[in-house]
Formats: structure tokens, C-alpha cells, sequence
């Protein structure tokens, strides 16, 4: 199948456009490739996104929007975790993440580390700056988020060409 979809969770309009300000800024600094910002619930599955849409409706129905507070911000040595703002596993993301779980029949719980990337990419040398800078800026900021949405995104797509096909309204 040349279908690749993944399943992320979006911040409300107010918070993305933030999320979408640093991005940017981020990427504009370290020449990186900018994104929409987003929460990967499951990701580079090779499915349709009429079957994911039909999954997200059925087994999603009824999922109320929240509020999830930063944690921390932080970088690992992995591209798509070069640097993001993390959140506790746990409440409504863990049981969002336990459901996408279930209802994909795929990926595990316990490895699970909600966050939002801000960069990719990043080298070690150039994380230090960024990390204190939005640390003290984002660390218990809370974010609402609203939606679960299909995107055509994967590893193997190329991050220009990522986009969201079908959105999942939270009530």
C-alpha cells in the first residue's frame, strides 16, 4: 500500500498558533524544515484514510476536549525528538493514547512520551540555548487540546508534503 497515515492530536486554534510562532522561529534559526505542531498519538501507518477516519469516529466518539499541562522541555539525539515540550503520561493522554492503542490494534502504552515537537533536527550543540529559553516560557503552560485528526505523515514523506485529511472533533 502507498498509503501512509498517522493519527496525531491538535492543540486548540490559540495554542497551535503559539506552538506554530516558535516552530517557525525555530526553523528559520537553525535552517530546519518547519511543521504544523502536533501530538503523534500513532504514527506511519500503512492505511487509508477512509479505514483511520471510520476508526477515529467509531471508537472516538464521545472523547471530550482537555487541557494538559507542560512538563518540561527538552531534546533527545533522535531527529523527530531534536526538541520538543513534554507532557505527564498520564490522565486524559494516557487514556487517549490507551484508546488509539485498542481501537488501531497497534504500538504499546508503556513506551509512550507525549509531547509536542518544536524543531527537528537539531544538533546537540544548539539545543542548549533554545531548551533554557523555553523552559522558563513554556514549562506549566497549559494547552487545550481539541482534536484528533488523520494526516498523511509518515517518515518516509518528505515534512513538506505532510497534511491533515480528515479531523476528528473532540465535544
Amino acid at each position: 500500500m502507498s498509503e501512509w497515515h498517522s493519527i496525531w492530536l491538535m492543540p486548540a486554534a490559540d495554542d497551535l498558533q503559539f506552538f506554530q510562532a516558535i516552530v517557525d522561529d525555530l526553523s528559520e534559526r537553525f535552517d530546519t524544515e518547519s511543521f504544523c505542531p502536533h501530538l503523534t498519538l500513532m504514527e506511519d501507518m500503512p492505511r487509508s484514510r477512509d479505514d483511520l477516519a471510520a476508526v477515529l469516529s467509531h471508537h472516538f466518539a464521545g472523547q471530550t476536549s482537555f487541557e494538559a499541562k507542560i512538563n518540561r522541555v527538552d531534546g533527545l539525539p533522535l531527529f523527530f525528538r531534536s526538541l520538543f515540550a513534554g507532557f505527564d503520561a498520564a490522565g486524559p493522554l494516557i487514556g487517549l493514547k490507551t484508546r488509539a492503542v485498542k481501537a488501531f490494534e497497534r504500538g504499546e502504552v508503556e513506551s509512550f512520551m507525549p509531547h509536542i515537537s518544536l524543531a527537528y533536527g537539531v544538533t546537540e550543540e544548539q539545543k542548549a540555548a533554545p531548551i533554557a529559553d523555553l523552559s522558563t516560557r513554556l514549562t506549566g503552560k497549559v494547552i487545550r487540546f481539541t482534536e484528533v485528526v488523520v494526516t498523511a505523515s509518515a517518515q518516509s514523506i518528505p515534512i513538506k508534503d505532510w497534511q491533515i485529511v480528515y479531523r476528528h472533533v473532540l465535544e
